[in-house]
């Protein structure tokens, strides 16, 4: 029961908390409401306040002109417009917004509420624009005279800058000096619209001041460079254009890829349209057209300049490139000279020289193509840059078909290098067949072994297939390497064997007369040294010679490790 009531005194207790907290958010909410709709009521109060009258009575005290009372009214009629509808209309929503704070519909309060802080930001930025405008009617005599007297400044500048290289306008003087009596005659205007408060035309003068004296400062700096560059510069660089691809045309070059008369023609239209608009001082991009003609003119120059570059190196690849070409010519030649004998000699069928007849073919195409590259040169049908990218193309052919040709040889050539090196190679073989004869016949042993025979009948043999390969016509080579490698193998085994025969006999010999020694320590000891005695005279001296090894380390430890070390 206890615990019934503590849960019903704290469940009460939140409710109570939970709506004090309800009633002080939902006042904190209405306090800023209040607060925000106070703040909008200064902020028209502070837009009104704004010293739009104060410009208007400052107006008011100067001497005005038509246009002026006129723009005057309007601003006035606006203002008043915005006091008698907008601003009034404004009161009411603050008013409604006052009443939407205190009934707490703060969704209604924050769309309305967005609405009127809007028409407030409008209305002063509205109020400052006209407040501006008056301030600018108050003091438009001092802001465009102060215009004026700067544009004397730079205007008199200009005419200093005119009458110290007057000489360098030419046929343009007059032209120019009109242009000066009509900035004077503008200056003129200015002072009568100043002087009978002619708002709008001042604007006009002025603007038409600072057009007029900006051109006039151009041309006059323009001009002489224009001039220049039309009467000196430019007609040198063609002249001068005209004498070199003369000089080259006789020298075998063809500048047809320039396309030198067109663009000559071109320039001399530009010359003659630029000229014409200079007489009425129309300068516009003038200068920098003539500069761009000038640097392409002088690019052709450095065109030309890598055309005769071009030429050398075509002059060099070309004597390096004939020369190889007889090279691969000549070595063809030879090949074919000789093909029969070789076709003969090691029995090549068509489809062996299949390498050979592509790289012929290969060959001859070359040559047709490097024929009709050497004609274009010969009737200028094409700038040397190009010709030397089309001859660096041919040049890679002709490395692929030096390369192919190199192959070709060494297989062809390997033909003659390997009958030439089994010629030789059964020379080495029967010299240490010989060897091996006169080293078994110069020691004194008992019995030579039945394998050594055997070796070297089977020796002899293949000695006398290699000499029965040679004398085929047509000598198969792939057989004859085999021949080759074959005796070549017998012929070593057959010396290994000897060797091996030798060593062995005379170790055995002498490892028994050593051993004779231990003869008398036991009965077991002389009949095994009889055995290996018997072993000996029967040629099977390997055995022997571990026989008698056997027997010695029993009396002496480790002999037959030092005997197969010192051996080995």
């Amino acid at each position: 029961m206890n615990t019934r009531i503590i849960i019903i005194i704290v469940v009460a207790s939140f409710l109570v908390i939970l709506l004090i907290s309800l009633l002080i958010i939902k006042k904190y909410h209405k306090k800023k409401m209040l607060q925000k709709v106070n703040l909008l009521d200064i902020q028209r109060n502070e837009i009104l306040s704004l010293p739009f009258q104060n410009q208007v009575d400052k107006i008011a005290n100067l001497t005005k002109g038509e246009q002026l009372e006129e723009k005057v009214k309007i601003y006035t009629d606006m203002y008043q417009e915005l006091k008698d509808a907008s601003f009034k209309e404004l009161e009411d929503k603050i008013v409604e917004l006052d009443f939407l704070a205190n009934s707490k519909h703060k969704k209604e309060f924050n769309y309305k509420y967005i609405d009127v802080e809007l028409e407030l930001a409008r209305n002063r930025y509205f109020i400052n624009y006209m407040i501006n405008e008056l301030k600018e009617l108050t003091s438009y005599e001092d802001k465009y005279r102060g215009i004026v007297i700067k544009l004397k400044a730079k205007y008199r500048q200009v005419t200093r800058e005119y009458e110290n290289n007057r000489d360098m306008y030419g046929v343009l003087v007059d032209t120019i000096e009109m242009q000066f009596e009509n900035i004077e005659k503008r200056f003129q205007d200015f002072e009568v619209v100043i002087n009978e408060n002619l708002y709008n035309e001042v604007v006009l003068v002025v603007k038409s001041l600072e057009v007029m004296i900006d051109h006039i400062s151009t041309v006059v700096l323009e001009i002489p460079d224009i001039l220049v560059l039309l009467n000196d510069l430019i007609p040198a660089r063609i002249k001068e254009l005209k004498v070199q691809r003369e000089s080259m045309l006789e020298e075998g070059f063809t500048l047809s890829f320039m396309n030198l008369d067109y663009n000559l023609t071109e320039i001399e239209k530009i010359e003659n349209d630029i000229l014409d608009k200079s007489k009425v001082l129309n300068i516009d991009n003038s200068l920098l057209e003539l500069k761009t003609i000038l640097e392409f003119l002088d690019s052709l120059f450095k065109d030309i300049e890598k055309e005769k570059v071009y030429k050398k190196d075509f002059d060099i690849t070309s004597n390096t490139f004939d020369e190889r070409l007889n090279k691969v010519k000549k070595t063809l030649h030879d090949i074919n000279m000789q093909l029969e004998d070789i076709k003969v000699l090691y029995g090549l069928k068509e489809s062996d020289l299949n390498d050979l007849k592509n790289v012929s073919n290969d060959y001859s195409e070359l040559v047709k193509e490097y024929r009709s590259l050497i004609r274009k040169v010969k009737k200028q049908d094409a700038s040397y840059g190009s010709i030397n990218l089309l001859l660096n193309e041919l040049g890679i052919k002709l490395k692929q078909i030096e390369d192919n040709l190199d192959l070709t040889l060494k297989s062809l050539g390997s033909m003659q290098d390997d009958e030439e090196r089994a010629r030789e190679q059964l020379e080495e073989v029967q010299e240490l067949l010989k060897t091996c004869k006169r080293q078994i016949q110069s020691v004194k042993i008992p019995v030579v072994a039945n394998n050594y025979f055997v070796e070297l009948s089977e020796a002899n043999e293949a000695i006398h297939e290699i000499i029965k390969e040679l004398e085929k016509k047509p000598i198969v080579i792939k057989t004859l390497n085999t021949r080759v490698d074959t005796a070549r193998d017998l012929v070593f085994k057959l010396n290994r064997t000897t060797k091996a025969i030798i060593t062995n006999a005379y170790f055995a010999e002498n490892l028994i007369v050593y051993a004779n020694r231990y003869r008398i320590n036991s009965l077991e000891v002389s009949k095994n040294l009889n055995r290996a005695e018997i072993m000996f005279y029967k040629g099977n001296y390997e055995a022997a010679v571990d026989l008698v090894l056997d027997i010695l380390e029993k009396f002496e430890p480790g002999i037959k490790t030092r005997f197969k070390k010192e051996c080995a």
